[in-house]
């Protein structure tokens, strides 16, 4: 962010941009305060959890043709999804993603060499995965050593892979339509099953230590990791020691689909001060272009949504094992966009894993209450973003 900011103001000499950075967890009622107090920043990168509040708050401005041709720029798909409709105005633009991104699967390239193992000796079905990666874990008594497969406080990213793969691309949706959600159902019980046979049959990680698989990995103590591949920076900056590499994660099958993907929006124009929306949309406009994503995307493991880039081989699925896996998956018949939902529906469903994980709960119950809490927000709370 830096860099960009040092670039964009070298480039526009009359333009000085001040970078805050707020944490994720408090940006949007930031916003909305920031809104009411009418000192809102000009410019803001959102989670797309925010997207729905924030435009029906009326925080976010909308965006011009003449700053971003969405359908010529980003495509047909992109075009008619983000073209919202807020308090019965006319449709329009007000955050596009930045791309897509889903869970891959890390692998510690030197431990794998020490086993004598290559990457591409990693089992693509799950059967076999777990027998693979049973034989690479190691422990000392209670305490664990190596894991095979790191992915503690990942659990629900596999939850959703494992919903597409058991049930198929419609079946495996938790929104059978806009205004419900189906957590309780035979395939959701079926794959929290799964998820914690992964800790009490197979044994692959431990929920007894809490230690969160990122860092387990980036300590060097875990042959492969269950992660949404934002990890990408964090193991370019974090843990530069580490050699690692991306494969696409296990299915049921070993072939398509593999789970979910998703967008990651994005920035979006904030400002409340007249004087200054020129100035903001030509900033927005350069933190939308290939210059700026080229870097950021690499960092935040997203395929570009910018269909120029589409083609550019450093985004291909033969870029390398820091990349090809992302591109692969996240490709539209490998994988499925379920759309995305509000931070206030994420809190709902994000209580699922402590109860089952930490408190013991019984499986079909915990999610018949998160099932159930999540049908009463929808239907109060209307969605245009899930498709």
């Amino acid at each position: 962010q830096k860099e960009a900011v040092k670039r964009f103001e070298a480039e526009n000499p009359n333009i000085k941009v001040e970078m805050q950075f707020v944490p994720e967890s408090e940006l949007q009622q930031k916003l909305l305060t920031a809104k009411a107090a009418g000192n809102a920043p000009d410019v803001s990168s959102i989670d797309e959890t925010f997207l729905d509040t924030l435009t029906k708050q009326e925080v976010l401005l909308p965006l011009p043709s003449e700053v971003i041709n969405v359908k010529e720029e980003m495509g047909e798909l992109t075009a008619s999804l983000y073209n919202i409709t807020v308090k019965g105005k006319e449709a329009q633009y007000y955050g596009l993603p930045n791309g897509v991104f889903a869970a891959q699967l890390y692998y510690n390239e030197a431990l794998l060499t020490e086993l004598g193992y290559k990457p591409e000796d990693i089992p693509a079905k799950w059967d076999d995965f777990l027998l693979w990666a049973k034989e690479v874990t190691k422990w000392e008594g209670d305490t664990l050593k190596r894991s095979g497969m790191a992915f503690f406080a990942n659990e629900y990213s596999i939850f959703e892979d494992l919903r597409f793969e058991m049930a198929g691309a419609l079946n495996g949706n938790i929104f059978p339509t806009k205004d419900s959600n189906a957590l309780a159902d035979e395939v959701g019980v079926n794959a929290w099953k799964f998820i914690m046979d992964l800790y009490d049959v197979h044994k692959l990680d431990s929920k007894a230590e809490g230690l969160n698989s990122r860092e387990r990995f980036g300590a060097g103590n875990a042959v492969t990791l269950y992660q949404w591949s934002w990890f990408n920076g964090f193991m370019d900056t974090q843990y530069p020691d580490i050699k690692w590499g991306l494969t696409v994660p296990p299915s049921m099958s070993g072939q398509p689909v593999f789970g979910r993907r998703g967008p990651d929006v994005g920035f979006t124009v904030t400002t409340q001060k007249q004087n200054q929306i020129d100035q903001a949309y030509k900033f927005y406009r350069y933190l939308v272009s290939p210059d700026y994503l080229a870097k950021y995307c690499k960092l935040r493991g997203v395929q570009p949504s910018l269909k120029k880039m589409w083609n550019d081989p450093n985004f291909s699925d033969k870029s390398g094992p820091h990349w090809a896996a992302v591109a692969y998956k996240n490709r539209p018949e490998n994988s499925v966009d379920p759309g995305f939902w509000p931070l206030e529906l994420v809190n709902i469903h994000n209580r699922v894993l402590p109860s089952i994980r930490d408190e013991g709960q019984d499986i079909a119950t915990a999610l018949k209450n998160a099932e159930n809490e999540g049908n009463k927000f929808l239907k109060a709370n209307p969605q245009w973003s899930i498709l």
